[in-house]
């Protein structure tokens, strides 16, 4: 992991933005209903990552870490290659698992997603990691 990001870390709303680079998004979109992506899709560059209710998002389910839908849906088609892209690659992919669950005799896959539990995230909120 790369220790030149920026995290900010809002105790009360237990809100954590990782920051890839600071400067201004032209877009933000939310990819879960808990983790909104800010990027420059002209540049196809990741700007940060807003992790609202970390505290859940990072917990652990009875089984491995819990997962969320990515709701790709809710994005234009013309944004959703580049957020794909964007989440499964550096940096936005240190934070961000993704992977897909396919129900039996389903058709189609469900893209899903969790927050890595990574020792900066925990000092971030001011844990021990």
């Amino acid at each position: 992991m790369n220790d030149q990001y920026e995290y900010d870390y809002i105790e009360e709303a237990d809100i954590l933005e990782i920051f890839f680079e600071r400067g201004a998004a032209t877009c933000a979109v939310e990819i879960t209903d808990y983790i909104t992506l800010r990027f420059r899709p002209e540049e196809k560059k990741a700007m940060s990552l807003i992790l609202d209710n970390v505290s859940y998002l990072t917990e652990p389910a009875e089984i491995g870490p819990r997962s969320f839908r990515l709701k790709l849906e809710r994005i234009s088609p013309e944004l959703r290659q580049t957020v794909i892209e964007l989440i499964t690659s550096a940096p936005v992919n240190q934070f961000l698992r993704v992977s897909s669950y396919t129900r039996p005799r389903a058709r189609r896959s469900e893209p899903i997603t969790y927050v890595e539990r990574l020792p900066a995230l925990a000092l971030a909120q001011g844990q021990v990691a």
